[in-house]
């Protein structure tokens, strides 16, 4: 199936229908669950290898929004931390721990009238590129498509060429447990690997407080 024409939106931002399945040859897997009764975030990889835990916090003045552990708890060195900017739409990571000063902080900027966050990053020492955020109705992972209902669904964009780089399909009902999967179809270092699941668990949780806001 060939990819529908390119579509520009009021912002300058270039957006594509998707195939339903999405795939490359440097596709990578990676799992989400639910932990601590479904306030916290685990990540395996593709063979359900531990990889990260991510500690959410809402109430806990000074704590990050979100803690990336490199490891399977929240016992594991602090790799990766995103804070939500009170009365904005916008948020800061931090890669690194926050109490190291040499931290490396990156604006994740959300587009005004729109639900779409960039991030700049450094690649290979001194390249800097950037990434889009956007919700998905149609980029799915191997078999399994996203919901056309659900907001909880993002795809990953390169700013500069429109390649589909990540992808963050919800799990819906399927299962208490499990939260979603992302895939990661590029491979431009650890440090980005980070980058993308931080900052996709970061809109997740966004969403998961409007809902509970909503349902309150």
């Amino acid at each position: 199936m060939a990819h529908q024409p390119e579509r520009q939106n009021s912002n300058n931002i270039s957006t594509y229908d998707e195939d339903l399945m999405v795939s490359s040859p440097t596709s990578r897997l990676f799992h989400v669950y639910n932990k601590r009764r479904r306030n916290d975030f685990a990540i395996s990889t593709a063979d359900k290898t531990p990889l990260a835990y991510v500690r959410c916090s809402t109430f806990t003045i000074g704590k990050p929004d979100l803690t990336y552990h490199a490891g399977e708890t929240d016992q594991a060195p602090v790799a990766a931390i995103c804070k939500f900017i009170n009365f904005s739409r916008h948020c800061k990571v931090g890669f690194g721990d926050s109490n190291d000063p040499n931290i490396v902080w990156e604006d994740l900027k959300r587009y005004k009238l729109t639900t779409h966050y960039r991030i700049e990053m450094t690649l290979d020492g001194d390249a800097r590129k950037a990434f889009v955020w956007k919700r998905t109705h149609n980029a799915g992972i191997g078999n399994d498509t996203p919901s056309k209902l659900s907001t909880k669904n993002f795809k990953l964009i390169d700013e500069q060429t429109d390649e589909l780089v990540a992808v963050y399909l919800n799990n819906g009902v399927k299962s208490w447990e499990k939260c979603g999967k992302f895939q990661i179809n590029v491979d431009y270092g650890r440090q980005f690997d980070v980058m993308v699941l931080i900052t996709g668990l970061s809109l997740l949780e966004k969403e998961r407080r409007r809902e509970r806001r909503h349902n309150s």
